[in-house]
């Protein structure tokens, strides 16, 4: 079940960012076509984690002879990176252990940043005069550094994310039993006012 979901296409880098649920016995995958020279950077984050040990399985998978690219089985939360030299149709997946007994509420992110189509832009102004292809190249060297600072900046997000998930839960379960609570007290309170008042009351004859 899909939450939420951000798209952002740019020049160099397009990038994605959704929530949903996984389910028991479920393997959720998105497809996604690289073009030659193209980076994947993904990042996952468990919100609803119930020991710190909690996991699943994520990785990269060739679509076309299903080859498993790259893996992540780290607890909580993982990432994982991948270049390619061609274009190739890759499936971006997410299962469970099989040991899991519980649904996973799950915030993903990544990112693809299309190297070729920067180097070909560079490539383009070999007709400028120096100082303007120094000037291109260090925009260039700039915006991968943006990117990668984006990364670090997503990870911090998603931190966020899950301490924020954790305190809407604990509150709810706060509220929850301050209900429950308020409840007993107000019935303990009508039950001992009718008993105390039927102790005073006089029978007449």
């Amino acid at each position: 079940m899909l939450i939420s979901i951000v798209i952002g296409n740019y020049d160099y880098v397009k990038e994605m960012s959704f929530k949903f649920w996984l389910n028991l016995d479920v393997e959720e995958c998105y497809h996604e076509l690289l073009e030659k020279g193209s980076r994947l950077y993904f990042i996952y984050e468990i919100l609803n984690v119930n020991t710190p040990d909690d996991n699943i399985v994520a990785y990269f998978r060739n679509s076309y002879n299903r080859s498993i690219i790259a893996l992540s089985k780290t607890p909580q939360h993982g990432h994982l990176e991948f270049t390619t030299n061609e274009t190739t149709l890759i499936d971006i997946c997410l299962a469970h252990e099989k040991s899991d007994t519980y649904m996973k509420y799950i915030s993903v992110y990544f990112h693809i940043y299309h190297v070729d189509k920067a180097l070909a832009q560079i490539q383009a102004s070999e007709n400028f005069d120096n100082s303007s292809i120094n000037a291109h190249n260090s925009l260039d060297s700039i915006n991968y550094h943006i990117i990668i600072s984006r990364e670090h900046q997503i990870e911090l997000e998603m931190i966020n994310q899950k301490d924020f998930y954790l305190i809407e839960r604990n509150l709810l379960w706060i509220n929850r039993w301050a209900l429950i609570h308020i409840l007993i007290i107000f019935s303990c309170f009508l039950f001992q006012t009718y008993f105390i008042k039927r102790l005073f009351k006089t029978s007449r004859k």
